[in-house]
């Protein structure tokens, strides 16, 4: 890589958003990133995050060697000497108390280049451990209990490209850039041109969220309830909905099984008593209805809003139920929109696939809850239970890659008491994060400049067939390695074979990244060479795809399996009964993000902490002239279970009795940015246990029972 000055294409990799960029590189730095304008899916869009690249490559925080701790401090080592460490104290642990007392963390920045989930499950599937855990089941699980008990239907889902109408639920994806199939179901990339453009064509848009956010603001119906009553307001429009024989009738009696079970399990949960619940009005509620039911295509959507609050399975499979009973697949002669270009064609046809209940399967169960594992994983909310509970399997080595349980995890506290008890923690990180400061080892990675990747990982999440390949574009600081070479040094050194994307892969020397990207890539429809040969994203042409005609043995989807009907009854009581008393915690906290941060990455940078010098708790005007605070003004929020210190904004976006706030922010409980309220984690107000779900134990992350004390100390 020469020195001079160059303008390289590339891609962004710290959101799924995937922003097509241009990086100039002056003598092998990037100094600036642009939005790559001929990127026809990006189209010019970088949010604030994505064009700090530059200073996540180079600013002073950044680690180019890894670490070893030496008592409080850590010295430099080298990576294969840490490699050799490390895999001895494993080997020494699995002696001990077998493989799942080996546990491997995937955080949401381990996702975003293409090798790394494939790596990091298949070492622990190496080593025989079942000890797999992810953010997503601290996050949005709800989504992966909904499809277990509900099914998936083979046509797929309706895409926004073109649907008249769209609900969002407790998402904001103008700013959070999320979406795509199995979420919100938004088309994400560019994300403000494609909400304008929708709206532009005449779609409707329903956005249900207790801020008037900046994708709420252009809604036709913008329903702003108090936080944590989604599954009432969900049930209510199902009520609608059923009640008014409005469901997709013909849909329903082909493919769905439970909708009279259903209409007739939701028929005290009416718009009346929804509404006063949750302080909207319930017109609104049977206004949003008819215009969802009554439109010819268009989806529902959710986020972390109702997926990370009480009751966030339930609600999820509302939403979800939304779509089943207004038949919003695509059905047999519809065109699929994106076959993939880097992934294999998978067959679509117009059939349910029936319930998997894959967490009632036999096979590896949690040593405390006794809880199956889903998509391969463990519920990341017992973590800390999985480590600190005594007995043979105790969890006693973690891995962390791309993740900051210390700050992510619900019940800070608890979560550090259990990385403490932890024989060996082992964080990935180029920066010492608040997880990394715990870690008996801390292994520096390269970032996305450094490193050749392509988007296969993501293939179906796009609105078309695209792809992107790029090289690195930059020479590799000091000692860092590729995430995916870490699992591959610890298996080689333990004498375990890894498999990956089906491929038993040599273990005597090390493939290349570029050899790794292209065994994924085996499969593709493209041929991979023609997709490396371009210079930048491209939409390619594969042949059409339809819908298939059903088979003959398609299964049913469920909407009203039997445990759900019992949370429905629970909910119902919870209508008939009487208001709980608020008196003690009379707000709520709900989160919020930022287009500057993506959890707790860029938290920590210079120009971040510049723009943002403290994570503010946003309250209304109203309620922060009733407290008498102003902007800046310490207070301390307190829930039923812990405390922290912040610093209050006015927010006149936000309802009325609520606290939005963003996670992840700060670091371990006595930081002065902690003591002086700038920034501190939400995740220490929330206990693992209240409220928690029966299936993932997913606790209350949102929502969360709060109330503000004025401090000056």
């Amino acid at each position: 890589m020469a020195n001079g000055t160059e303008t390289r294409k590339t891609y962004c990799r710290v959101c799924q958003g995937f922003c097509g960029l241009e990086a100039t590189i002056e003598d092998g730095r990037v100094t600036r990133v642009v939005g790559d304008k001929s990127n026809p899916l990006t189209r010019g869009y970088a949010c604030y995050k994505g064009l700090r690249n530059p200073e996540f490559h180079h600013g002073p925080e950044r680690l180019t060697n890894s670490l070893k701790r030496s008592g409080d401090d850590f010295l430099p080592i080298a990576s294969e000497d840490a490699f050799d460490e490390i895999a001895e104290r494993l080997r020494i642990i699995i002696a001990e108390d077998g493989p799942r007392s080996v546990a491997v963390f995937i955080g949401t920045q381990g996702l975003f280049a293409a090798p790394n989930p494939g790596f990091a499950g298949g070492f622990a599937a190496a080593i025989g451990s079942p000890s797999l855990f992810g953010t997503m089941t601290i996050d949005q699980s709800a989504k992966w209990i909904a499809a277990g008990r509900i099914g998936e239907f083979g046509g797929g889902f309706q895409a926004f490209d073109g649907a008249d109408v769209w609900m969002f639920v407790g998402t904001n994806p103008l700013v959070s850039v999320t979406g795509g199939p199995g979420l919100s179901g938004f088309d994400n990339f560019n994300p403000v041109k494609s909400l304008a453009e929708a709206r532009a064509r005449g779609m409707k848009l329903i956005v249900i969220d207790p801020r008037r956010s900046e994708t709420a603001r252009h809604a036709d119906i913008f329903i702003q309830p108090k936080p944590g009553e989604d599954a009432a307001i969900l049930g209510a429009l199902l009520h609608v909905i059923l009640q008014e024989g409005l469901e997709d009738k013909a849909f329903c009696a082909r493919h769905v099984e439970g909708v009279e079970a259903l209409r007739v399990a939701l028929r005290d949960v009416t718009p009346a008593r929804a509404g006063e619940r949750a302080g909207i009005p319930a017109d609104q509620i049977v206004a949003a209805a008819r215009l969802f039911a009554g439109s010819r295509s268009g989806m529902a959507g959710s986020g972390t809003g109702p997926d990370m609050a009480r009751r966030s399975n339930l609600s999820e499979h509302l939403v979800q139920c939304l779509n089943v009973v207004c038949g919003r697949y695509l059905r047999a002669g519809d065109a699929v929109a994106n076959p993939g270009v880097l992934s294999p064609r998978v067959e679509r046809a117009e059939a349910a696939a029936a319930p998997t209940r894959e967490w009632e399967r036999d096979g590896a169960r949690s040593r405390r809850h006794g809880l199956g594992t889903i998509k391969g994983q463990m519920m990341s909310a017992i973590l800390p239970d999985e480590i600190l509970h005594p007995g043979k399997g105790r969890i006693r080595a973690l891995i962390c890659m791309g993740a900051n349980p210390a700050v992510a995890l619900p019940d800070q506290r608890k979560a550090l008491e259990a990385l403490g008890h932890l024989d060996l923690l082992v964080s990935i990180d180029p920066r010492l994060s608040a997880t990394a400061r715990l870690a008996h080892y801390v292994i520096a990675p390269t970032l996305a400049f450094e490193r050749p990747d392509h988007t296969g990982f993501f293939d179906k999440y796009f609105p078309k067939p695209y792809a992107q390949y790029t090289p690195a574009l930059i020479e590799r600081p000091g000692d860092v390695v590729d995430e995916w070479y870490v699992f591959w040094s610890l298996a080689k050194r333990l004498g375990v074979t890894l498999n990956f994307a089906g491929t038993p892969l040599p273990m005597d020397e090390a493939p290349t990244t570029d050899e790794i990207l292209a065994l994924m890539a085996r499969a593709a429809q493209v041929p991979y060479d023609e997709i490396r040969r371009h210079d930048g994203g491209r939409f390619h042409d594969v042949p059409p795809q339809t819908v298939a005609p059903a088979p003959g043995d398609a299964g049913r989807l469920d909407v009203a399996a039997p445990d759900v009907l019992a949370e429905l009854a629970g909910l119902c009581a919870e209508l008939r009964a009487p208001a709980p008393d608020d008196a003690a915690y009379p707000l709520r906290l709900v989160s919020r993000r930022f287009r500057e941060v993506m959890n707790s990455t860029g938290t920590d940078l210079p120009l971040v902490r510049e723009r943002m010098p403290f994570n503010p708790a946003f309250m209304n005007p109203a309620d922060m002239a009733q407290a008498g605070l102003a902007d800046g003004d310490r207070v301390r929020i307190v829930s039923p279970h812990d405390s922290l210190l912040a610093r209050v904004r006015a927010d006149e976006t936000v309802r009325g009795g609520v606290i939005s706030m963003s996670h992840c922010w700060g670091g371990l409980p006595g930081d002065a940015d902690e003591t002086d309220g700038r920034y501190a984690p939400t995740s220490r107000l929330v206990s693992a246990d209240w409220a928690a779900e029966d299936i993932n134990r997913m606790p209350v992350m949102s929502a969360i029972p709060v109330r503000i004390e004025p401090t000056n100390h």
